[in-house]
């Protein structure tokens, strides 16, 4: 780390630095021509200026003599002498002896060294494989990053450990688990991407030491007693999600070696974090698909199991919602011997929550089908039902209309609904706008009906956007006119076959054999 370790001294004062900075470089090495040798402290402070950074972190007054101690590759450690030295160095074979001994303890302690880092990066291994076990132990988030914040204390020592993760909504890392913090202080910190010692890892993917917090202005202050700072990014493949800071209450605590062994298991964190991510997912989403099954039931009950029809009348309608529910319901209902009511409706949004609004707005609407009410009043009173019972946020289409045989009447009214057509025996097509917005989103709004005279041979056609807006690859949509070409094309089929044709034309056109939108249509035919 090009720092060494003051490890014994006679009479050693506790003021003196225990890690000392070390000039390690080809320069240093050459001006030391003999191996090991004793040089004088003030020779090289005029030879070599790099020392003088080493020689100013002792009281140099009291040494005077310098021994570098060479292992087989580098300088691995140094002795300091006091001016007492020069009689014993002045006796030629007690010079040789002790540059002999001096020597052999360089040998010495290295071998002492390899074989304490080989031990020691056994145990870590050792160490690191129990924790991962540790961590990987549990599939719930907040667990993991407990069990993380408990077990690194075991890998490198500290005061102060926290684990941040990125907020991507909010573009801020979030402490998500600490340890050595005062909660009120920690609480307060919240951290954009650009602050920060951890953000500056983040931004960077790499970690670093800082050996002095206050001489660094990326530091924020969380803890007064902080003098130093290790921080590693948590790496997922190439996205840095969170970091990983230890802090300590002395001035260049952290090594290199301590940068290396977090780094390796903030790897190993981010696979038990990831794996604790996509299982939570994966379970909330194993939750979502059972909710939208149970409300895919209640939509499949809503809607008629069969098609009454009234004498003279063939209905046929056809429903498929994109996922599992739907926004879009129709109804079919005889009202008396001479009277066939059909609707048919498109909520706002899809899945579970358009299920829902479509299950109120059903029951509204047959409650109020209970009352003798014009059809213009039926779709009025729905809207102020609507208003009270969804948010503002929420609102649905729909057309309702009675078709009355005795006096062949069509009578409708369209709440803001793609445009019903009725398409004449001389394939002739009109569209049915007349009514007024959408509803559940103003209350008290007027709606007026229209009444349509019909003739033998008439179709009835009800649908919704998933049938005229699907797009081929070219993003140009189906349309109105499509639907009307097909519809001419097909004139004179019963209902069923007709909407058979229809299906088979809009994928034809989209090139798709799924539907990008719930597609719904109902075809009525007068005979």
């Amino acid at each position: 780390d090009g720092v060494f370790e003051q490890v014994f001294g006679n009479g050693y004062q506790p003021d003196h630095p225990r890690k000392i900075d070390f000039p390690i470089h080809d320069s240093t090495i050459e001006i030391f021509h003999s191996p090991t040798e004793f040089y004088l402290i003030s020779e090289l402070r005029k030879s070599h200026t790099p020392m003088n950074s080493l020689f100013n972190q002792f009281k140099t007054a009291e040494y005077s003599h310098f021994v570098p101690l060479y292992g087989t590759k580098n300088i691995i450690g140094f002795l300091l002498f006091k001016d007492t030295i020069r009689r014993h160095i002045s006796i030629h074979d007690l010079h040789v002896l002790l540059k002999q001994i001096f020597k052999k303890a360089a040998f010495s302690i290295e071998n002492t060294q390899v074989h304490r880092e080989i031990k020691q990066n056994s145990l870590e291994s050792k160490l690191l494989l129990d924790i991962v076990q540790k961590i990987s132990s549990t599939l719930n988030s907040e667990a993991v990053l407990q069990n993380i914040i408990d077990n690194i204390s075991r890998l490198v020592s500290s005061n102060a450990v926290a684990v941040f993760i990125v907020d991507h909504d909010s573009g801020v890392l979030r402490h998500t688990a600490t340890l050595g913090y005062k909660d009120k202080v920690i609480d307060r910190i919240v951290l954009k991407l650009n602050e920060g010692l951890s953000g500056k890892a983040i931004r960077e993917k790499r970690g670093f030491i800082v050996s002095d917090v206050h001489a660094d202005p990326n530091y924020v202050e969380s803890r007064e007693e902080t003098l130093s700072q290790l921080t590693v990014p948590i790496m997922v493949k190439d996205e840095a999600i969170g970091a990983i800071v230890l802090e300590s209450d002395q001035l260049q605590f952290f090594t290199n070696n301590h940068l290396r062994l977090l780094t390796f298991f903030s790897g190993l964190a981010a696979v038990a974090i990831r794996n604790a991510r996509l299982y939570e997912d994966s379970v909330q989403m194993q939750k979502m698909e059972s909710d939208l099954l149970v409300a895919s039931k209640v939509q499949k009950a809503l809607l008629p199991t069969r098609v009454p029809a009234i004498k003279g009348i063939k209905i046929h309608a056809f429903s498929i919602p994109h996922s599992i529910v739907g926004g879009d319901i129709y109804d079919v209902f005889r009202m008396s011997e001479h009277k066939q009511a059909v609707s048919i409706c498109d909520i706002s949004g899809k899945g579970a929550p358009a299920a829902i609004l479509m299950a109120v707005a059903y029951s509204g609407f047959k409650s109020l089908l209970k009352e003798n009410n014009t059809v213009a009043t039926v779709i009025a009173r729905l809207n102020n039902f609507m208003v009270e019972a969804t948010s503002s946020a929420h609102y649905l289409t729909f057309f309702y209309g009675v078709l009355d045989t005795a006096k062949m009447v069509f009578t409708y009214c369209n709440a803001g609904h793609n445009p019903p057509m009725i398409m004449r025996g001389d394939k002739s097509i009109e569209y049915m706008e007349n009514g007024g917005i959408v509803l559940g989103f103003l209350p008290d709004q007027m709606y007026r009906q229209t009444a349509l005279p019909v003739s033998s041979g008439d179709y009835i056609i009800l649908f919704t956007d998933g049938v005229t807006e699907i797009k081929n690859e070219a993003g140009e949509e189906f349309g109105e006119q499509r639907l009307e070409n097909s519809l001419q094309r097909n004139s004179g089929m019963r209902p069923r076959d007709m909407r058979r044709r229809i299906v088979s034309d809009v994928k034809g056109f989209a090139g798709k054999t799924e539907f990008q939108d719930d597609f719904t249509i109902l075809i009525m035919y007068v005979e």
